[in-house]
């Protein structure tokens, strides 16, 4: 049974945080530290235009030393402004979110600003897992691949089983939900094959050291 995936609008955050092109890239930080927030969408006369996060903060200003007192939001944002409509499926967003490698996706309709997903929000919704297996991941960061690591290996809900012939080429998030050729009885034969080999060199690396 395939299980549909739920519109953005049931899942964004309606309450987004915004600043002015003008507005200072310290004053910016000091937003987000205030909200405790990870990003800041920044807009002209309501129309979004770019968005600023911990990471462009840290690759555009911390890592290249630049001085916060004149640097203004413009020059450091992320754009043009990769975003969704609040009617889009929520497994569709987060294929956007991995072709764009990024964690935050606007959520704009007719031009208007309406709210914002992370990929955790979309991970955790009904219907993504599914709608996610069989993607590439081939061209995705590290840091996206962490996060869904993260999910798929300590989530709560666990509705895949990774394949460890396919991620090791990152062909796949994980199996179709359906046993496979490889499985036999109630297991993978992949899986099986996989942790006999890490075990064994796991012993053979602690035989070496205690020679």
């Amino acid at each position: 049974m395939i299980t549909l995936s739920q519109k953005l609008r049931k899942i964004m955050v309606e309450k987004v945080i915004t600043a002015g092109l003008d507005a200072p890239v310290q004053d910016v930080a000091n937003i987000m530290n205030k909200h405790q927030i990870g990003c800041v969408l920044i807009v002209d006369k309501g129309e979004p235009l770019g968005i600023i996060t911990e990471r462009d903060m840290i690759k555009r200003v911390v890592c290249k030393e630049k001085v916060t007192e004149n640097l203004r939001a413009m020059a450091i944002m992320s754009q043009p402004l990769v975003n969704a409509s609040s009617n889009m499926w929520a497994g569709d967003a987060a294929k956007i979110m991995l072709e764009w490698n990024i964690k935050k996706l606007p959520v704009i309709d007719e031009g208007k600003l309406v709210g914002l997903v992370t990929l955790t929000d979309l991970l955790g919704s009904e219907g993504v897992v599914e709608a996610l297996n069989g993607c590439s991941l081939n061209g995705v960061s590290k840091r996206l691949k962490k996060t869904l690591e993260i999910y798929f290996d300590d989530g709560v809900k666990k509705k895949t089983r990774r394949c460890p012939l396919m991620y090791k080429d990152g062909m796949s998030l994980g199996c179709q939900l359906n046993k496979c050729m490889w499985w036999t009885g109630d297991e993978c034969a992949i899986t099986k094959i996989s942790e006999k080999r890490e075990l064994e060199e796991f012993n053979a690396e602690v035989s070496c050291t205690t020679e």
